[in-house]
């Protein structure tokens, strides 16, 4: 069945379908008419600072509710957005663009218009190089179509997708489908999954130890029940990669985790590299994922599976997906255990403060002793999500982990506190990467996510220090804390010594506004997992 409606509120209408209720974005004239056609009482284009913030948060709500989308306008706004699509594409984000463009009217002259590069066909090739599909609404013959088209695209594949709405054709009445979207997924060869099922269920029972290594396509393939389902029915013990922290609950008796190579504490690196069998689901096979490559993963003890296949070992089954593959692995354990070997890691100490200056492992332990399933955490690259890797995280944690472009953490806060506003969002990040995003701070006290921001400041890029020293490490000093007085709201400290730390803390965790720490580093302040890479590195070399 079909029925009529106009570009604009068929957009809105799948948006919400997908539990989408907003988009985030800046408005420009040749989008002025699409924003104000898409605000409605169900619907709102939230606006940020910047239009890389815009799509950072759009990105993070999409981790969470599986779908997102942000608006611009044309040129000057569509392009300022193509990192992050190119973030969703390297690290398989269903982030949808939506961007506003001259009408098919005024184009056929090919006037010199303001934001025009080249030619009107210049942005939408762009975002070709970075989406998996690509769409612009000039008829409105097909116009219903060809959204569903993109986002049917977007959801299979998992990949950001990319529409352009000449603003004379917003209001363009379309016939529509009321269906909704069912979108296809990776092929399933039910034989070959039989016989992969058989080959890995015959390696567990021989098995005295396994691990699972969860990666992002649990999460993207929304198959996380399953996966808790069978990690605690089997009794195996579950690492995560740094694409898929919260998949799995870390401070589970059978969580280890993120396992990240060499990063990674030496007690993880055990259990994971040691296991007779490690079952490896859904990860991404990055350099980052994999901890710069020193991984040290036997092949021979490797269960593989992806989004398309299944291999053990040297064996691989085609045609077997991950979201076929684990909810069948979890049925034929019919509720059985396999009595594979565990010993829980032990929890972190409490965290008893002195008045000692801190560092980055000390803060790391204060913010563990403070963050609960009441909150989710948010990384940017660098420094931020390299100490992390010691800290065990009770909820969903989101960065740019393998892609790794910083400024990520501070706009993703607002995404994801819309995304799950039971949790609060905490935001850990370095000073270089905040100064590129912080106004998004802003965007989040306006819109009601009373973030809390733990900025590390070691007053430069203090993950290129060890690599290459120079004047070109070094950055402006920024009293960040002191943003609060320009957005009119919320707290603010520096802390240089444990117990400074610990209050704040305290003190940010209790209240309900935005809260902005400080904590001031030494230049030469290192994590404990980029020594122990460091010197992992080292040793290969």
């Amino acid at each position: 069945m079909t029925n009529t409606t106009t570009i604009a509120r068929h957009l809105s209408t799948r948006l919400r379908e997908l539990d989408a209720n907003c988009a985030f974005g800046i408005v420009g004239d040749f989008a002025l008419r699409l924003f104000g056609e898409l605000n409605s009482e169900d619907f709102k284009v939230l606006v940020t600072t910047d239009e890389q913030g815009a799509g950072f948060a759009a990105d993070a709500f999409a981790r969470i509710r599986g779908f997102g989308a942000v608006a611009v306008t044309y040129g000057a706004g569509g392009l300022k957005v193509t990192n992050a699509a190119a973030n969703a594409w390297a690290e398989q984000v269903p982030l949808l663009i939506l961007s506003g463009a001259p009408g098919i009217a005024e184009r056929e002259s090919d006037p010199l218009l303001h934001h025009k590069v080249k030619g009107f066909d210049t942005q939408v090739n762009v975002f070709r190089e970075l989406t998996c599909a690509q769409a612009v609404l000039s008829s409105a013959h097909n116009a219903a179509d060809e959204i569903d088209r993109v986002i049917r695209t977007m959801l299979a594949e998992q990949r950001p997708g990319y529409i352009e709405v000449p603003r004379d054709m917003v209001t363009a009445d379309i016939d529509a489908s009321t269906s909704t979207i069912e979108p296809s997924l990776p092929f399933l060869d039910p034989v070959a999954l039989q016989e992969a099922l058989a080959d890995v269920m015959s390696e567990l029972t021989q098995a005295s130890t396994a691990v699972i290594h969860a990666g992002a396509m649990i999460e993207r393939r929304h198959v996380e029940s399953d996966l808790i389902s069978f990690a605690t029915t089997a009794g195996i013990p579950v690492a995560t990669s740094s694409l898929a922290r919260g998949v799995f609950p870390e401070r589970h008796p059978l969580g280890l985790g993120v396992y990240l190579g060499a990063l990674s504490p030496e007690n993880v690196v055990r259990r994971v590299e040691d296991a007779d069998i490690v079952l490896s689901l859904g990860v991404l096979q990055t350099d980052l994922t994999l901890g710069a490559f020193t991984a040290n993963l036997d092949h021979k003890r490797e269960v593989l599976c992806s989004d398309t296949e299944v291999t053990v070992g040297y064996r691989t089954y085609k045609g077997v997906p991950l979201w076929a593959f684990l909810p069948a692995l979890n049925a034929a354990l019919g509720g059985k255990t396999l009595g594979i070997s565990h010993e829980p890691i032990a929890d972190h100490a409490p965290f008893v403060a002195s008045s000692a200056s801190l560092t980055v492992e000390r803060t790391i332990d204060a913010i563990s002793a403070h963050i609960d399933e009441r909150h989710g955490l948010l990384l940017d690259p660098g420094e931020a999500l390299f100490a992390s890797v010691d800290m065990r995280v009770p909820t969903w944690c989101h960065g740019s982990g393998y892609y790794a472009t910083m400024g990520y953490a501070v706009p993703g806060a607002l995404g994801a506190g819309l995304a799950d506003p039971e949790r609060r969002p905490v935001v850990l990040v370095g000073d270089g990467a905040f100064s590129m995003t912080g106004l998004e701070v802003a965007s989040c006290a306006f819109h009601g996510v009373p973030a809390v921001f733990i900025i590390l400041d070691n007053q430069g890029y203090g993950t290129q220090r060890p690599i290459l020293e120079g004047p070109f490490n070094e950055i402006p000093a920024l009293a960040v804390e002191k943003l609060i007085d320009v957005i009119g709201t919320g707290q603010g400290w520096l802390v240089e010594t444990e117990a400074e730390l610990d209050a704040a803390l305290s003190a940010a965790f209790s209240s309900h506004e935005i809260c902005i720490i400080r904590v001031r580093l030494p230049k030469t302040a290192r994590s404990a997992a980029l020594s122990r890479l460091g010197a992992a590195l080292a040793a290969r070399a």
